[in-house]
């Protein structure tokens, strides 16, 4: 891989990295404000309650299936052996699937928003969303970093 390769794969990575954020959030916003639509939220006298034994199971199913996809996110290591660009495919998994992960960091923040329907909620989980695609933006030197790990 020449110099002018690296430099070119290494933009493609901060393009999908800044790209990715605003799309799972977009995602995420959307998702959560269509469940929050049919659940039922303070004192209500609709049937919606069934819902909150689904979302109960889904709260306790995060934590393991993020458990799981850091084991795989730990396991996911440079060969030097390797091809330069299979490294650097492997890389772009490990930093899709950080980035997955780390983008459900604001998910508590949007589900008080539904029920709260508080702004500062939203903002708060959309300053979040950027202050992390801005600090975890991929380098030229983290890769090296993470290749010579």
């Amino acid at each position: 891989m020449t110099d002018a390769d690296f430099r070119k794969a290494i933009r493609r990575l901060q393009w999908q990295h800044w790209l990715h954020y605003p799309v799972q959030g977009l995602l995420m916003g959307c998702v959560v404000l269509m469940a929050g639509s049919h659940a039922a939220a303070g004192q209500t006298l609709e049937p919606h309650l069934a819902t909150w034994p689904a979302l109960l199971v889904l709260v306790a199913l995060l934590p393991v299936a993020g458990l799981l996809l850091y084991s795989l996110y730990r396991r996911m290591r440079p060969n030097l052996r390797r091809l330069p660009e299979g490294n650097m495919r492997i890389y772009q998994g490990r930093l899709f699937l950080r980035n997955s992960l780390l983008a459900l960091v604001p998910l508590p923040l949007l589900a008080s928003y539904v029920v709260t329907h508080k702004p500062f909620d939203m903002l708060a989980a959309g300053a979040m969303l950027v202050a992390l695609c801005w600090r975890l933006t991929p380098t030229a030197t983290t890769y090296q970093r993470w290749l010579l790990s």
